[in-house]
């Protein structure tokens, strides 16, 4: 045999190998190569977090990057809109200001419109009828708003949310993933550092409800071989050997499903809990950790059943709709069950809608003191009063569960 027919043997080897994802790779959801989160799927909420934080912190970096890189160093100003790459890789996010600017025009566009339809509300609405201001809405939100008073006569707007998201302002090449290895709980403060080019990281460019999305994370549990995810993922050469170490011959801990009487209950962290029966998987407001090696005990991935009946949001806060979990459990979620929103209110889009639009099946709206019921047991929305600031946001419930003859609520915090 040749070293030619040598090599090429041993190629085609290692492509049958089946292969798992590693417990411990790490996949951000980046809209604009930011760290996605729920206000940046409705186009209104989108564009005003493009224009008002995203353009606005890239600018403050650009213009003083060491001011950025100090107050990243001071624990009273973590969570602050500073970019933490040590006053570093500044013509990057030049770059990435003005490629967003080129390409998201009609975003940019449309939150002026919004910020003109606001002002023009406040000094013209006087309390008289509101017809003839509908010649004064800029044009490219005409028929995607209605204007009204409320009982006060203050003026206001409803968006038509279903519509924005049938028009161009809605995006999904905005949508990415960036995969990395992770070896510990630490990295930049999500929200105001955009991810750029690394050799240590894969920029998967898919929208969020590619199929594709789904196929990766069934990688967890379901293997496949090295030449089928090199197609799937569109890995080019120079990207093959970084998202081969992104794999692992080694099978996961193979799951056991609760068989005992009742219910139990873990508590993942933060407000993650899993509920489990022998008949009924729920999981409350999913946030789970990597597997890797770490001297605090935790439950990850790798603790989930293979199904899961329903997952439950109880509000609309980053640290409560977090994407990065949710697409990665999607394709084993047979239900989501999501809060009302108040119906077009520009601080409040509707959960329903941003689910849906990234590729959810099966959304259930729950609105106050309605209920999903099987067999031996129920989900009830609740109200829940406060939080948010006390801004009129409707997409918040508590959540009571009945299984058998006991129950348990569930409260937003």
């Amino acid at each position: 045999m040749t070293r030619a027919e040598e090599f090429t043997l041993t190629g085609a080897i290692m492509n049958n190998d089946l292969l798992y994802l590693r417990p411990n790779i790490q996949v951000e959801p980046l809209f604009d190569q930011w760290y996605a989160w729920s206000h940046l799927i409705p186009p209104a909420t989108a564009t005003r977090n493009l224009t008002e934080r995203h353009l606005k912190i890239m600018d403050s970096y650009i213009s003083a990057p060491q001011v950025h890189a100090n107050a990243v160093k001071n624990p009273k100003l973590m969570g602050g809109p500073f970019v933490d790459y040590g006053g570093k890789r500044v013509d990057e996010i030049r770059s990435l200001r003005d490629q967003t600017k080129r390409q998201r025009q009609d975003l940019i566009a449309l939150s002026g419109a919004i910020a003109t339809l606001d002002d023009m509300l406040r000094t013209k609405a006087k309390g008289f009828s509101l017809q003839p201001l509908y010649e004064a809405i800029p044009d490219i939100l005409r028929g995607y708003v209605e204007l009204a008073y409320d009982l006060n006569n203050n003026p206001t707007y409803r968006l038509i949310e279903p519509l924005l998201y049938k028009s161009r302002y809605y995006d999904r090449s905005a949508q990415s993933l960036m995969l990395s290895l992770i070896s510990d709980d630490d990295r930049p403060f999500v929200l105001s550092t955009p991810r750029l080019e690394s050799d240590s990281l894969y920029h998967l460019r898919v929208p969020f409800d590619d199929e594709v999305v789904d196929e990766l994370f069934r990688l967890k549990s379901s293997p496949r071989p090295w030449g089928e995810i090199k197609e799937m993922l569109r890995v080019p050469e120079a990207s093959a050997a970084l998202v081969r170490s992104f794999l692992t011959p080694d099978p996961p801990p193979r799951y056991e499903p609760y068989r005992g009487r009742g219910v139990r209950w873990r508590y993942f962290g933060h407000a993650c809990i899993l509920l489990e029966t022998p008949d009924l998987t729920m999981l409350f407001d999913p946030m789970l950790s990597y597997t890797y090696e770490s001297n605090v005990s935790r439950y990850t991935y790798n603790d989930l059943p293979d199904s899961i009946d329903y997952v439950v949001i109880t509000h609309n806060h980053q640290d409560h709709v977090l994407f990065e979990t949710l697409l990665q459990i999607r394709h084993k979620v047979k239900n989501i069950v999501v809060p009302t929103s108040s119906g077009g209110q520009l601080q409040d889009p509707s959960l329903k809608l941003i689910f849906k639009n990234i590729g959810c099946k099966n959304v259930i709206e729950l609105d106050e003191m309605e209920s999903r019921e099987w067999a031996n047991g129920s989900l009830t929305a609740v109200p829940f009063l406060g939080e948010h600031s006390d801004l009129n946001i409707r997409s918040k419930t508590t959540l009571l569960v009945r299984i058998g003859n006991g129950s348990m609520m569930f409260a937003p915090h």
